[in-house]
């Protein structure tokens, strides 16, 4: 009987581990066929004569959209289970790269089209997919080290896309790139419903606003992840304009995506296996040395130092993503893993709309934003310093007490 137990569990953990590897297998395609075209998504809509203005309430109105949405992501995984969610964003994603295609100068109707595809995908994806690698890893008993591990398949995924996507850009033409991607995309499905065995709907029940932020370090993090959002939205998007409005050209920008990559998956290993008493004191380092690196962007123009500082960046925000995705994903085990993963995307989303709402009424929209990323930088410090460090005071005297 012993042995029967045993060989069963061994299938078991076998099943669970192969299941895992097809998801992050189907992540990797997914990030490939994304990072192909992503990071020239603004460069297009500057090269079809829309302004960075213009642009920017692009920006706004898909974070707009993404808001409630992320709430509808919720909904359809419970009812409709991860796979099936993450099967419809992948063709509205597809949809938004045939939109893009069609688009002409000054055209708003396909503009807003375009925005509200974008966060269809954004909102039901990233919910659907947080969740599963949620309630997969939990299975494994590996949450912070899989959370350092999707990190990377991610980083993996988007290193040489962007330089391909350049290749192709410059020697074929945009629509074979849009083409390409969507194959791609349309593939990276495949490999979900080859796992018979993931978790594909939730198995507790779904816990109120008020009962799942119960406790002020359960709203930490998801307030962190908003600070952050604003300096991923500038680093991610406004920066590439930034680079190609200096260079004017195609490579200029698929290389930052490429310096980014190289060295943060090395890094991201090792930031998985900071312990938990340390994961505060990493997102404050990380939140002041990108501060740091914002406020030199201002003030030293040096190309070089430019593409430097896109390494710089890569490696602290690890510090701040990696702790701060862990924390996430380990009290959510214990609590409701769908809601915490909606609300993750929803208070990243939330910043970021503010964020776009404000520079789609500027001119000077470099400068500012680069600002505002310094300042949210600066306030990730400032609570993982203070806010965190109040509270593990607190609770290391009741339990003196």
């Amino acid at each position: 009987m012993n042995l029967y137990h045993h060989y069963h569990a061994i299938r078991q953990h076998r099943i669970i581990n192969s299941d895992f590897h097809l998801f992050e297998l189907s992540v990797w395609i997914h990030v490939f066929g994304r990072a192909l075209i992503s990071v020239f998504i603004p460069i297009f809509l500057l090269q079809l004569g829309y302004s960075t203005g213009n642009i920017m309430t692009y920006y706004f109105l898909y974070c707009l959209f993404d808001l409630p949405l992320n709430f509808v992501a919720r909904w359809s995984t419970r009812r409709l289970g991860a796979r099936l969610t993450i099967a419809v964003s992948t063709a509205a994603t597809i949809l938004f790269l045939f939109i893009l295609l069609g688009m002409s100068t000054n055209h708003w109707p396909l503009l807003i089209a375009l925005a509200l595809s974008a966060a269809v995908y954004d909102a039901l994806y990233w919910v659907a997919h947080i969740f599963l690698f949620m309630e997969s890893s939990k299975k494994r008993g590996r949450m912070s080290r899989d959370t350092s591990s999707l990190s990377i398949i991610r980083q993996f995924g988007g290193l040489l896309a962007p330089a391909f996507g350049a290749v192709v850009l410059i020697f074929l033409h945009q629509q074979m790139l849009i083409i390409l991607s969507v194959a791609i995309l349309a593939a990276s499905v495949v490999p979900l419903f080859m796992a018979k065995n993931l978790p594909d709907k939730p198995s507790t029940p779904q816990r109120s606003l008020k009962q799942f932020f119960s406790r002020k370090a359960d709203l930490r993090e998801y307030v962190i992840m908003s600070l952050y959002g604003v300096d991923g939205a500038v680093e991610d998007i406004i920066w590439p304009i930034f680079i190609f409005s200096l260079f004017a050209s195609i490579q200029s920008v698929a290389i930052i995506p490429l310096t980014a990559s190289v060295t943060t998956i090395i890094f991201t290993y090792f930031a998985g296996r900071i312990s938990e008493h340390y994961r505060l004191k990493a997102m404050t380092i990380g939140g002041l040395m990108i501060a740091f690196i914002w406020i030199s962007r201002l003030l030293i123009e040096v190309p070089l130092y430019y593409y430097g500082s896109v390494f710089l960046t890569g490696l602290f925000a690890v510090l701040i993503l990696i702790p701060m995705d862990s924390t996430i994903y380990e009290r959510a085990e214990k609590t409701d893993a769908l809601s915490a993963s909606m609300y993750r995307n929803f208070f990243n989303m939330v910043s970021q709309t503010l964020l776009f709402g404000v520079l789609a009424l500027l001119t000077n929209v470099f400068q500012i934003s680069f600002l505002l990323a310094a300042t949210s930088a600066l306030l990730i410090a400032v609570i993982a310093m203070f806010v965190g460090g109040a509270n593990q005071t607190s609770r290391s005297r009741k339990a003196v007490v």
